[in-house]
């Protein structure tokens, strides 16, 4: 798998064994629940999936084929692979021992079925996948990692069949600042001194990035926005979901 420079940092950080062992996300057998206390217990990314899931339901909801892009441990694969809307779930992610040998045991204590889940290691801009095939792609806390969401979005939008929805999760953890106003400066600089990227891969965009992206895609866009914050204590900025639908034109 080739990895642009502008990457290889965050695909480095993502694949550095000795890194991922002091996250929550390490757990090697189903004895371990550290992973899902972390979800569940010590932030809100649970809670903000499931009423993702749930606000997606007046649009079609989750169904069908799904593709969930840079899934990592592949909780939310697992999560909805119960649902009997869905046929099958293709999880893509840079980190193979994420994917390969952590998400089994995830799959285990989330109770998911493991039949409809095919796991793919790679960059998903270089992957191949069938056009028009997907009825829900999923980005939880991943799309964020991409320097370019329009050029993903736009692959997002020739794989997706009419009518099908794209999910970006828990993703909302950068406030907007006016241009001209002190934090807004000071976000600016940084930038400029230090790139926008943070070692994890992070490009933290707003919700202004998120809309511009799926609207220029072509989609309808809609927003779901809570009342509880992703990461409790570190924030005051409330959670939401970015979802875009596909028309059948």
């Amino acid at each position: 798998m080739l990895i642009e420079k502008k990457d290889h940092m965050s695909f480095e950080y993502w694949n550095n064994i000795e890194i991922e062992k002091t996250k929550p996300y390490w757990v090697e057998d189903e004895s371990d629940l550290k992973f899902l206390h972390f979800i569940q217990e010590e932030t809100n990314l649970l809670r903000c999936f499931q009423e993702a899931v749930m606000y997606a339901e007046q649009f079609g909801g989750v169904r069908g084929h799904v593709l969930d892009v840079g899934a990592g441990v592949a909780w939310t694969s697992a999560l909805i692979s119960g649902l009997d809307k869905v046929d099958s779930v293709t999880s893509t992610d840079y980190s193979e021992h994420r994917l390969k040998k952590i998400a089994p045991i995830i799959f285990k204590q989330l109770s998911g079925n493991e039949k409809k889940f095919n796991p793919v290691v790679g960059d998903f801009l270089k992957l191949e996948f069938q056009a028009d095939h997907y009825q829900t792609v999923i980005f939880c806390q991943s799309l964020y990692m991409f320097p370019d969401i329009n050029k993903v979005l736009e692959k997002v939008s020739r794989l997706l069949a009419p009518d099908g929805i794209i999910m970006i999760v828990c993703e909302r953890i950068t406030p907007e600042f006016q241009l001209y106003s002190i934090n807004g400066l000071r976000r600016i600089l940084k930038r400029l001194l230090k790139r926008r990227q943070d070692s994890t891969g992070n490009y933290f965009y707003n919700d202004k990035e998120y809309h511009n992206a799926i609207v220029n895609s072509g989609f309808t866009y809609k927003f779901q926005l809570l009342d509880y914050p992703v990461y409790p204590g570190s924030s005051t900025l409330k959670a939401g979901n970015h979802f875009g639908i596909k028309t059948n034109v």
